[in-house]
Parts: C-alpha cells; structure tokens; sequence
C-alpha cells in the first residue's frame, strides 16, 4: 500500500511542478506581451515624462491575458478564482476602517517630513496630468492586474493541483 502512496504522490509533485512551470511562464508571456502592446504607441502628446502611459498600457494588457486564461480554467477545470463580493457591510466596514488609519498615517508622515524638511524632489512637475495619471495607474491598475495574474492564477491552480489541503 506504501507503494502506491508513493507512486501518487510522486506524480502530484510531477503535475505541481509542470503547473509552476507552467504559471510562470505565462506571467513572463503576460508581461512581454503587455510590453509589447505598449511599445506600439507614443504617449509624449500627455505623458511627457513617460510616468503612467506605457505602464498603464502595459498592466491593463498583462490583466487581460490573465483574465482570458482565468475564465478558459473556469470553465475547463470548474475553479473558482474567488471574484465573488462577499459580504458588503463588513468590506465596507473595512475598507473605512484601513483608509481611516492610512490617511492618518499618510497626513502625519507629510507633516513630519514637511517639518524636517525632508519632502521628495522629483524629477517632473507635480501637475494635475501627472498626479492623476500617476494615481489613475497605482490606484486603479497596479494592483487589479497584479492580484488577477500573480494571486488569484496561481493560488487557485495551485489549490486545484493539491487539493484543499496540503500534508
């Protein structure tokens, strides 16, 4: 009975290992192609110090290769990437709650820095074009494709080639 435990397990790390093989190369593709996609426009008519435009583009691309393998494991392994709502109250709850303290956080740190005269120097001028696509990008971009392609992809997959729990 040893044995074929054995035998089991060992085609379970051959399977997780081709599905982390196979999770990194297509964050590598999503990434390349996003670059690629990127590259095929200029931004200098509003993005003149090439802040937000072309990683924009390229995030907003990287989410969508994500998103089409996403629904295509959806339906082929009948997986949930957990893109349900939850309970509303208790996430707006705490949503209020992290953004409460993190503007608390960020206001005395400003003020701080202010104080000590040790506020940042950029290389580029603090203009509304710039903050708000620079904002647009973190606020809006950043994390959505990043949490699409590097948690929910491969945190899912991985649960699928495991199991629900590992031993």
């Amino acid at each position: 009975m040893t044995g074929l435990v054995e035998i089991k397990r060992g085609k379970t790390l051959l399977f997780a290992g081709v599905a982390v093989l196979g999770l990194f190369l297509v964050q590598v593709f999503a990434g390349k192609v996003g670059g690629l996609v990127a590259n095929l426009f200029t931004y200098e008519q509003f993005d003149f110090y090439n802040l937000y435009a072309w990683i924009s583009i390229h995030h907003f691309i990287q989410m969508i290769v994500a998103l089409i393998l996403l629904a295509a494991l959806s339906k082929l392994l009948k997986a949930d990437f957990g893109f349900s709502l939850g309970d509303r109250k208790k996430g707006t709850k705490y949503l209020a709650v992290f953004l409460g303290v993190f503007a608390i956080f960020t206001l005395i740190t400003h003020v701080l820095m202010y104080i000590y005269n040790q506020l940042p120097a950029y290389d580029f001028p603090l203009n509304s074009g710039n903050i708000m696509g620079t904002l647009g990008f973190q606020l809006f971009l950043s994390g959505t494709s990043e949490e699409i392609l590097f948690r929910a992809l491969p945190v899912t997959v991985l649960i699928y080639v495991f199991g629900r729990s590992v031993k």
